[in-house]
C-alpha cells in the first residue's frame, strides 16, 4: 500500500515538473501549476476551495474562500484592471459585470483567481488578456 502512494506521488511530481517546463518554455504563468501540486499533497482538491492549500491561506489574504462570500465583490486584475463586480459562479467560471448602461460581462476561468482579500476578488489576468473572456 505504502509503495503505491510512493509512486503516485513520484509520477504526479514528474507530471507536474514536466508541465511546470513546458509553461516556462511557452510563456504560460506556472502559478496555476503550483497551487494544484499544494492542493494534491494538502488534499484540498477534495473540499471544494477554489485556490491553495490550507497552510498557504493562513494569511489575510487567501485564494481558498467560499463562492458564496465573493458575490457583490469587487473584482480587479493585474495592473490594476477593472472587471466590475462578481455576479455569480459557475462550475468553471466567476461571473463578472462592470458597468451600469454599458455592460461588459466577464466569464473568467476560477483557476485565474489569484487571491480573495475579504472586499476584492484578485484575478492573474490583464484587461487586454481579459477580453477574451467578455460576453454580450
Amino acid at each position: 500500500m505504502d509503495s503505491k502512494k510512493y509512486s503516485t506521488i513520484a509520477i504526479s511530481s514528474i507530471l507536474v515538473l514536466v508541465l511546470i517546463t513546458a509553461a516556462t518554455t511557452t510563456g504560460i504563468p506556472t502559478t496555476s501549476f503550483k497551487n494544484v501540486l499544494a492542493q494534491e499533497e494538502n488534499g484540498s482538491l477534495q473540499d471544494g476551495n477554489i485556490g491553495m492549500s490550507q497552510d498557504q491561506t493562513s494569511g489575510s489574504e487567501s485564494t481558498a474562500f467560499n463562492p458564496e462570500e465573493i458575490i457583490k465583490k469587487e473584482a480587479r486584475g493585474l495592473g490594476d484592471a477593472d472587471f466590475g463586480e462578481v455576479q455569480q459562479v459557475t462550475g468553471e467560471f466567476i461571473v463578472t459585470q462592470k458597468g451600469t448602461v454599458d455592460k461588459d460581462v466577464f466569464y473568467i476561468p476560477k483557476n485565474l483567481v489569484d487571491h480573495f482579500d475579504g472586499s476584492t476578488v484578485f484575478f492573474t489576468v490583464t484587461e487586454e488578456e481579459a477580453k477574451q473572456y467578455k460576453r454580450d
